[in-house]
């Protein structure tokens, strides 16, 4: 099925969504330390989807590998990834935290090859090269100045959590993708949540939590729109263009969230930020466009 103009409008409605949860989250960590935010969270995702599983009359996974697996995706996806992304978020533009998980894609297929016996092929070896030179570029440029504008722990930490969720990408590849995708994913917020609540607790103050319209917004699209409306994007966008083509959509994803940034919170865009996003884009691009020219339809 030749690809058409509803996979190009799934796919930018999927990457602008998912591009503007980092700019959300600058908001989130000014309202409530970050892994109190997060634990919240997920905590109001698993209720939300336990509640539609409920009335759609489906269960959580009845079988014990796949419940420890989604409780490993929870605590690898959700609590390391995003308890690393909100605590670099205190130092780091939220455009860098987008660039820096935008490269999971990349890891993923490196980790990919001997975990899970993908093949790195040649287009896959320049993907990854070219990934990696882009993001050097963006970050070189960034540090060669007299002005440091992100500070360098911050982004080790972010990409320490880019790296778990490449980790969970893979373990979900290997184990859990036969599963019901919202009862998985309801386990994976419950495990997250518990991860987390001891870690705020013993790292962060509860008192510094503001109640109030800026808390309520951004705990409402990050637990609803995000855990709900990225959800069926994707799983739509799967439907009408195949997985690889589909995971291909996440080329965009660093530029938009760039530009969120600069239009939402005015955060600096340099030319050499443009200039890496360049390579980046073009090695997400091959590292996942399918090797073959068939398209899955629904």
């Amino acid at each position: 099925m030749k690809i058409g103009w509803k996979v190009y409008v799934l796919g930018l409605a999927f990457c602008t969504l998912w591009s503007s949860a980092f700019v959300v989250g600058k908001f989130a960590i000014s309202a409530a330390p970050p892994l109190w935010f997060l634990t919240i969270r997920f905590a109001i995702a698993f209720l939300i989807m336990w509640v539609v599983l409920l009335i759609m009359k489906r269960g959580l996974p009845d079988n014990s590998k796949d419940r420890w697996t989604a409780i490993w995706l929870g605590v690898l996806n959700n609590a390391a990834y995003l308890g690393l992304a909100f605590i670099a978020f205190k130092s780091v533009s939220s455009s860098m935290v987008a660039l820096i998980a935008s490269l999971m894609p990349l890891v993923t297929a490196a980790l990919a090859w001997p975990v899970l016996n993908e093949p790195l092929t040649p287009r896959k070896v320049l993907g990854l090269a070219l990934g990696a030179f882009g993001a050097w570029f963006i970050l070189w440029n960034r540090f060669g100045g007299d002005i440091q504008i992100d500070d360098p722990i911050g982004l080790g930490v972010a990409t320490v959590g880019m790296i778990c969720l490449a980790c969970g990408t893979v373990l979900y590849k290997k184990r859990g993708a036969h599963a019901d995708p919202l009862a998985m994913n309801a386990i994976q917020a419950l495990s997250a949540s518990v991860v987390l609540l001891p870690a705020a607790y013993l790292m962060e103050d509860p008192g510094k939590i503001v109640f109030g319209w800026t808390l309520a917004w951004t705990m409402a699209y990050t637990a609803i729109i995000m855990t709900f409306g990225a959800l069926l994007l994707w799983f739509a966008l799967i439907r009408a263009a195949g997985a690889g083509a589909a995971s291909a959509f996440h080329f965009l994803s660093p530029g938009i969230a760039m530009l969120i940034a600069w239009i939402v919170l005015d955060e600096h865009i340099s030319v050499t930020d443009v200039g890496g996003l360049l390579p980046v884009a073009v090695g997400i691009f091959l590292v996942n466009w399918p090797s073959t020219k068939k398209v899955i339809a629904a």
